[in-house]
């Protein structure tokens, strides 16, 4: 009985449904096609006019003077897009590219991650970076005040898979104070590597026991350098091997900051190796005068000494070719992991031409891409700022355009191999001979890993 009764229940609900149905076809019985549903990502919003909440994942390097500055940026952001938390994680350099390896091997990168010439090819080659074209071309991505010459650098086969977050340069850092505690001249533009070993010497002999005149600046950008001058790169054109033939210059390289250590003109390693944070670097507690960085990083050093630190060039070769540059200071990309990535251009796009996040950036990664940016950050610039400003300014008219790229090895060369062989150079484990022939054997083979 129960069962009888619920069957004629269930067959008036049935044809009042049917009835319905009908009458919403404009009465030619037949039902209406439901509309075709858009698949529906973390960024479409559940309800028209109520965004969804979601959290976009950010990852950079470097100083706390940086992490200062880029989460009162974030903040800016959150105040403009509510829907959209930002979660921040942000490292010193190595424990970064640690980070991101372990995260790439989970496929669990962040949505936005900062990026590194040194590494941008191997990513991309990976599959683990967004093309950012299409969204530059539908507008999200604005880039129509940023002269092409700054977004170059980021593409690669004709795609852009990281945006430059500001010009810079490498240079040698110095501190004028003492300089003149030691009475001795500031170097000019033009100097020679002879010159600077010189006045390291004189200003170690002046400012006595526990400075020294130069620290132990033998890494890879320093030698990318001196490579230059001589008219050699690191890499080839092509990417697929070392671009110099004669491994005297690597003798040449690791000798002459042999004799500098040598002599305790320099630091020994044990004294520098932990000091990877720029907070930490000796020039900021006076115990060099002189620091290798790229100009963006006057602002942090400089907020960290509490005093003016100047900036110079790179020392020359006689006769040899003009070897600075102006590059990307870094990064931003998307991972192609992202859930998010509406969200992550958005974020990108502030970065690079919202007036207020730039202005709570201050410059400190660099001059930033975007015209109108520039122009208003230059009115409000600290000493520092204006310090790598103007001499971005300078190496720009001063020095040619670099025209080469480094391959995807370079972040296995650059960052483990090139590092453990001066390494083993700084702690007398080899000759300047025996690691030329070393580097170059480890290289070929990497090389042909990355083939």
């Amino acid at each position: 009985m129960m069962k009888n009764k619920w069957m004629s229940a269930f067959t008036l609900i049935f044809l009042s449904t049917a009835l319905i149905a009908g009458c919403s076809t404009g009465g030619n019985g037949n039902a209406a096609k439901p509309e075709a549903k858009k698949p529906e990502t973390a960024d479409t919003p559940k309800n028209e006019g109520t965004p969804q909440q979601i959290t976009l994942r950010v990852g950079w390097w470097g100083s706390q003077d940086r992490a200062n500055r880029t989460l009162n940026a974030v903040k800016i952001f959150e105040q403009q897009n509510p829907n959209i938390k930002i979660s921040t994680e942000f490292l010193g350099w190595d424990g970064y590219w640690e980070k991101m390896s372990t995260e790439a091997a989970a496929k669990n990168l962040p949505d936005v991650m900062q990026m590194d010439d040194a590494y941008l090819p191997d990513y991309v080659q990976r599959g683990l970076l967004e093309d950012m074209t299409p969204y530059v071309a539908s507008g999200a991505l604005n880039l129509k005040d940023v002269d092409d010459s700054y977004v170059a650098a980021g593409r690669l086969n004709n795609k852009l898979y990281a945006l430059n977050l500001g010009a810079n340069a490498v240079a040698i850092a110095y501190d004028p104070a003492l300089f003149e505690k030691a009475g001795v001249q500031e170097l000019k533009p033009g100097y020679t590597w002879d010159d600077y070993a010189n006045t390291a010497r004189q200003l170690q002999q002046k400012l006595g026991k526990g400075v020294y005149g130069t620290p132990l600046s033998n890494g890879i950008d320093s030698f990318k350098q001196f490579l230059m001058e001589r008219g050699a790169f690191l890499y080839n054109k092509d990417g697929t091997g070392l671009g110099y033939d004669d491994d005297k210059l690597v003798v040449e390289w690791f000798t002459y900051w042999n004799n500098l250590r040598q002599d305790k003109v320099a630091p020994p390693p044990e004294m520098t190796a932990s000091l990877t944070a720029l907070e930490d670097q000796l020039i900021v507690h006076q115990k060099t005068p002189f620091l290798s960085l790229h100009s963006n990083q006057i602002v942090a050093v400089t907020k960290s000494a509490n005093r003016p630190i100047k900036l110079i060039e790179y020392p020359s070769y006689p006769g040899g070719q003009k070897p600075q540059y102006l590059k990307p200071s870094q990064y931003f990309s998307v991972t192609s992991s992202s859930k998010q990535k509406d969200a992550a251009i958005k974020f990108i796009d502030f970065f690079t031409n919202d007036l207020k996040a730039n202005e709570a950036l201050g410059g400190e990664r660099g001059v930033p891409i975007a015209g109108k940016v520039r122009e208003n950050l230059k009115q409000q610039l600290d000493p520092a700022a204006k310090i790598a400003f103007d001499y971005v300014d300078y190496v720009g008219k001063n020095f040619p355009p670099l025209t080469y790229k480094d391959p995807a090895a370079a972040s296995e060369i650059n960052e483990t191999l090139y590092k453990n062989i001066s390494d083993k150079v700084n702690y007398g484990q080899l000759t300047p001979e025996q690691a030329a022939k070393e580097f170059r054997q480890q290289a070929e083979k990497i090389f042909k890993t990355k083939k």
